[in-house]
């Protein structure tokens, strides 16, 4: 009976923590945040400064699918292809730039859940897809911004298709 009393007792321990959490929050902590730096060139070096214009599109989504944007974007999934074969949501705003080529610009609006809170942080992650005057895109790149950062620091310098 005794045992069956500790049983019960280490269950209601774990449904707690809930057993899938309970390795990564209970015994391990929380995990530390990686280092913020400037988004730099992988071939150059430069330090890239992210367009965020006001009016983009909105890509409402679940976290999982920002972060496979994220990784198709730096395994340079959309490098070689045509900018015709991007999504219209892809497509949606554009400048050109000086030397002519163009950048493309959209974001992933998703919620991420506090670990420990009954609550949800609200973030954007920005793409950035760079082409060539003829259409290929050579380019990608992205940042994630609080949800109000393209409200509050976003530009009107886009082109509407």
């Amino acid at each position: 009976m005794r045992n069956i009393l500790l049983l019960v007792a280490v269950c209601c321990l774990f449904s707690g923590c809930g057993f899938g959490n309970f390795v990564d929050k209970c015994i391990n902590g929380p995990t530390p945040s990686p280092p913020r730096e400037p988004l730099r060139d992988a071939k150059t070096g430069e330090v890239i400064k992210i367009w965020v214009p006001k009016n983009m599109l909105r890509t409402s989504s679940w976290e999982f699918q920002a972060r496979g944007e994220e990784s198709r974007c730096s395994n340079g999934h959309y490098w070689d292809k045509k900018d015709w074969e991007l999504f219209p949501s892809q497509r949606s705003i554009y400048k050109i730039l000086p030397n002519g080529d163009k950048i493309f610009a959209y974001y992933y609006y998703y919620g991420e859940d506090m670990p420990g809170f009954d609550t949800t942080k609200w973030y954007i992650t920005v793409f950035n897809i760079y082409a060539h005057p003829d259409g290929e895109i050579y380019a990608c790149y992205w940042a994630k911004f609080p949800s109000e950062y393209r409200l509050e620091h976003g530009t009107s310098d886009g082109i509407r298709p």
